[in-house]
């Protein structure tokens, strides 16, 4: 699972199996996701009159357009400028919290206890949250991501899953307590998806459907990106002109005195297009304190709620991986990729059959992780794990996708580069797992530090130029 870029999925209107009394049995999906058109009545004026002017031409998004980075807070007097899960409503106010108290019940228990019962113990460890982050007002927006086509958007990826497209936010704990002010080394994925009924699944692979975008209404959201960056240009918040180009790094309008406008801006824009009824994928990576780092990924079923997926790399059975310093073996479960044959629906997740282990051929970071090769061969595998052509959720496996980039900078590879990131927030040590958002580190302490990784940026380089090309302005 892909904590940071998520290529997480849901599912609408096809089988599922899903878990009753410890055991996966099929079930038929049968919801759909509530109107939203009274609500963008509603709050057509939340974004301020460059909403409308959006309606026009507008210039084309750039990568920090799509990818909001907050800045991490270092004092409690730095929550202000930050967006608070317990405060985001969808369109129909309060009574309707993006993220509901069964949810976030179901988002934590999920974290601490993701095997079903009667699964053989995959050595992995259970994630620990300490009390205080077991409370949604701990939580926070770390980032935003806007994405038209997960899991990707290459043709090949797109002819075996079709495309749906998401807002995902990433949240993180931050707690002021009797140890002090702290940023949790734990992350969260909320991933809210804009689908019409979608086409029926390959051969082989239900109980997944190729997904249908429903892009009439995400061109809604692009429109409203495209008037927040013009807003920033025109000095409307904080009246200081901030430009968006150039590489990514922590959101320019989020710092300085156009902070808590724009928050305020982007907000009521999340609050205008997302719902509960869209919330139908999570994901978490928690600690067992000091470590290890431990993924997990979430879908919501019919009569189960959320349940844990298996990993589509894994076995079929277990949901959790771990990455760890200590010990001879630092990833467990060791994954069976599947990112060096032809794009194919077929993997592990919850399909009867699963993919075999004979049948896959990939990469992983654990080869080299776990395994003494030269640095040409490290460059080798990050390279595919990075390529979003080849590598996606369902071939390749969380911890690769969480160390590509941290692991061969610490290990200074010779030819390894990471356009498009600012060097501030690439990350400096390789216990780093964050792709997108912050990390506080145990090791060396200090605040949290922002973080972008080079398969974030691919992953965003491939929406800006589907965006500019396929949505804005059509």
């Amino acid at each position: 699972m892909y904590l940071d870029q998520a290529f997480e999925f849901s599912i609408l209107h096809e089988e599922l199996p899903t878990m009753a009394k410890g055991e996966i049995r099929r079930s038929m999906l049968g919801w759909g996701l509530t109107n939203l058109l009274a609500a963008g009545l509603i709050f057509a004026g939340a974004l301020g009159p460059a909403t409308a002017e959006a309606q026009t031409s507008s210039k084309p998004l750039s990568a920090n357009d799509v990818s909001i980075l907050f800045p991490p807070p270092k004092a409690p007097a730095d929550l202000v400028n930050l967006i608070a899960v317990s405060d985001l409503a969808g369109p129909f106010g309060d009574a309707h919290r993006l993220l509901s108290d069964d949810d976030f019940a179901r988002f934590v228990a999920n974290a601490e206890n993701p095997e079903r019962e009667g699964v053989p113990d995959s050595g992995a460890r259970h994630i620990h949250l300490p009390d205080a982050v077991k409370k949604i007002d701990a939580w926070f927006v770390a980032g935003i991501r806007i994405d038209p086509g997960a899991p990707g958007l290459s043709p090949d990826v797109i002819a075996q899953f079709g495309r749906q497209p998401q807002i995902r936010l990433i949240i993180q704990p931050v707690t002021n307590g009797p140890d002090g002010f702290k940023v949790h080394d734990t992350a969260g994925h909320l991933i809210f998806s804009f689908n019409l009924d979608p086409d029926p699944p390959l051969e082989g692979c239900a109980p997944f459907p190729r997904f249908k975008p429903d892009d009439a209404t995400f061109k809604a959201i692009i429109r409203d990106i495209a008037a927040l960056r013009d807003q920033l240009a025109a000095g409307k918040f904080g009246n200081v002109k901030i430009s968006t180009a150039g590489d990514m790094n922590v959101h320019p309008g989020l710092v300085g005195s156009s902070a808590k406008p724009f928050r305020d801006a982007v907000k009521a824009m999340l609050e205008k297009h997302l719902s509960p009824q869209r919330l139908n994928t999570m994901a978490v990576m928690g600690i067992s304190p000091p470590e290890p780092w431990v993924f997990v990924s979430m879908l919501r079923v019919p009569q189960a709620g959320l349940i844990p997926v298996p990993g589509p790399t894994l076995d079929g059975l277990h949901a959790a991986q771990m990455f760890s310093i200590v010990g001879d073996t630092h990833v467990v479960p060791r994954p069976v990729t599947n990112n060096q044959n032809p794009v194919t629906c077929r993997h592990a997740a919850l399909q009867n059959p699963p993919l075999p282990i004979s049948n896959r051929k990939g990469v992983s970071t654990a080869d080299f992780i776990d395994g003494n090769v030269p640095n040409s061969r490290v460059l080798e595998i990050v390279n595919i794990v990075a390529d979003t052509k080849k590598s996606h959720f369902f071939n390749t496996d969380c911890v690769s996708c969480h160390t590509e980039t941290a692991q061969p900078l610490k290990r200074k590879v010779q030819g390894f580069t990471v356009p498009g990131v600012n060097r501030a927030v690439l990350p400096k040590e390789d216990w780093n797992v964050r792709n997108f958002g912050w990390f506080p580190s145990f090791l060396h302490g200090g605040p949290a530090a922002a973080t972008i990784t080079r398969r974030a940026a691919a992953e965003t380089a491939d929406v800006v130029s589907f965006i500019n090309s396929q949505l804005l302005n059509q």
